[in-house]
């Protein structure tokens, strides 16, 4: 992030007498130490016990060394920090680390493959911590090898302005932690599970080098954004907001950010209520609510409810209709709440192509100076994105951007949309539902790099255009910066 950037957001932090917790978090010393330096290969993993911890609570965390010995975890908080990307909270002190047995296949049938852990640290999360994005940093001491055990600190009391969802379901679907993951890439003799466990170290934080299931990747860039600006914002995962639907009536904005492909049929129904309530949604994802999944209980592991994911996909029946959202067998396209649905992706992650805006006289587009056909920014369409889908679509759809792939993409899915659709379109939209709830969609899942891009290969976060747009659909729907940057217009 450049020197200019966060001058500017100081200054604009030094002006203002609004406040709320976001604002007072961000004003702590910021350190780049959650980051990892020294990747593990097997040396130390761990996972908790819940994707997510209301403030107040506790959190258990299990660890296996590959050899006994000493070892450390760190408690970070992402955020802004005057750039640095995250806050130290507090260190466990040296504990006795152990080999913890080996993570088991529970059900052959299935391929689920879980690991019985005992707790090494229970972390005591105060009710002064601020709701976020966390992450426990695991460091052997005999090695110095880390790695990193991610989970969210909720607020279910909050009524902020901004409901932030992590994308924890898309994280464990390409988990193959004991060799299986929903995806034969990555698994054993190419095999894909049917059902995977959330009681796993997850591979993306230990040996797996692919970013396109990461916490770190987008989730963090969005989070960054937000928390520069000052935005009253409180976070949870899937697995909430598929659990407790009470969490959205309590919030204008829930905001669903990066890859965010898995979702249950409650999630799904959830939101749709909650914005049939007038609760407004922000897609600033892609390749949303493609697949259904279910949860259960582990068969053999007293871990608590929802740990295990169930997606049988290609092996779907109307018994087990855990397949796309768009299939016959469930018949509840994306595009009929988000306004688009997925239609294709590279294979390059950091790949893409530009972002072409259109209907520029749109309020999204004000004090952009953008006209139809310009590009907002370069490469912010990717690495996976979304298209119109004229059967299935919302009514008073407004279509923001088309953009066209250079090239066709090695990635199609054409399910439920005409014959005559072309995979190279990309599509941003908005629509108004009947509740009055406002609805955006970005079309892409690399879009929030336009917002920001520390730690993207090839930075494109661009000074004005992205960033005046999200403040313009933010505040439509209710939600303003405390602390914007100074070339930002913030809508009356």
């Amino acid at each position: 992030m450049n020197q200019l950037y966060d001058s500017e957001i100081l200054i604009a932090q030094a002006q203002t007498n609004e406040t709320n917790p976001i604002v007072l978090e961000n004003q702590k010393t910021g350190t780049r130490n959650w980051a990892i330096t020294n990747q593990t290969s097997n040396e130390i993993a761990g996972y908790a016990a819940a994707t997510s911890v209301n403030k107040g609570g506790s959190l258990p965390i299990k660890v296996s060394l590959a050899q006994p010995g000493q070892f450390t975890i760190d408690v970070y908080r992402l955020g802004y920090y005057g750039g640095n990307g995250g806050r130290f909270i507090l260190s466990s002190g040296s504990l006795n680390g152990i080999t913890q047995p080996d993570c088991i296949i529970t059900d052959s049938n299935t391929r689920l493959v879980e690991c019985n852990w005992s707790t090494s640290y229970t972390l005591a999360v105060g009710s002064d911590w601020t709701s976020g994005l966390y992450i426990a940093k695991l460091t052997d001491a005999s090695s110095g090898k880390q790695s990193q055990v991610w989970f969210v600190v909720r607020d279910d009391s909050s009524t902020s302005d901004v409901l932030f969802q992590s994308s924890f379901n898309t994280l464990l679907a390409y988990n193959n932690t004991g060799g299986y993951s929903l995806y034969g890439f990555n698994s054993v003799d190419g095999q894909a599970a049917l059902k995977v466990s959330y009681d796993r170290p997850f591979s993306e934080t230990t040996t797996e080098t692919a970013e396109f299931n990461n916490l770190l990747r987008w989730e963090y860039n969005m989070a960054r954004w937000l928390e520069s600006q000052g935005y009253d914002v409180t976070y949870v995962t899937n697995v909430d907001v598929h659990s407790n639907p009470n969490l959205l009536q309590q919030h204008k904005v829930f905001l669903s950010v990066g890859h965010d492909e898995y979702w249950s049929l409650d999630e799904r129904n959830n939101v749709q209520n909650a914005r049939d309530a007038g609760v407004n949604l922000g897609f600033f994802s892609a390749n949303t609510a493609y697949w259904r999944v279910r949860f259960e209980n582990s068969q053999t592991i007293s871990s608590g409810a929802n740990r295990v994911m169930v997606c049988y996909k290609d092996a779907a029946t109307s018994a087990e209709p855990t397949n796309k959202f768009r299939s016959s067998l469930n018949n509840l396209p994306e595009s009929a709440l988000l306004g688009v649905m997925y239609i294709a992706s590279k294979d390059d992650v950091y790949g893409g192509f530009d972002f072409v805006v259109k209907n520029t006289s749109d309020p999204y587009y004000a004090n952009t100076g953008l006209k139809d056909g310009d590009i907002l920014s370069t490469n912010l369409v990717g690495f996976e994105w979304d298209a119109v889908n004229p059967n299935a679509s919302p009514s008073g759809l407004v279509v923001l951007a088309e953009s066209t792939s250079p090239s066709v993409p090695p990635e199609i899915d054409l399910d439920g949309f005409p014959s005559s659709s072309n995979p190279q379109i990309s599509n941003a939209v908005r629509y108004t539902a009947p509740s009055g709830a406002k609805v955006f969609a970005t079309g892409s899942i690399q879009w929030v790099w336009g917002l920001d891009s520390d730690g993207v290969n090839g930075p494109r976060d661009d000074k004005n255009p992205p960033k005046q747009i999200a403040v313009n659909v933010l505040a439509s729907m209710g939600a303003k910066p405390v602390t914007p940057s100074s070339f930002i217009v913030v809508p009356s």
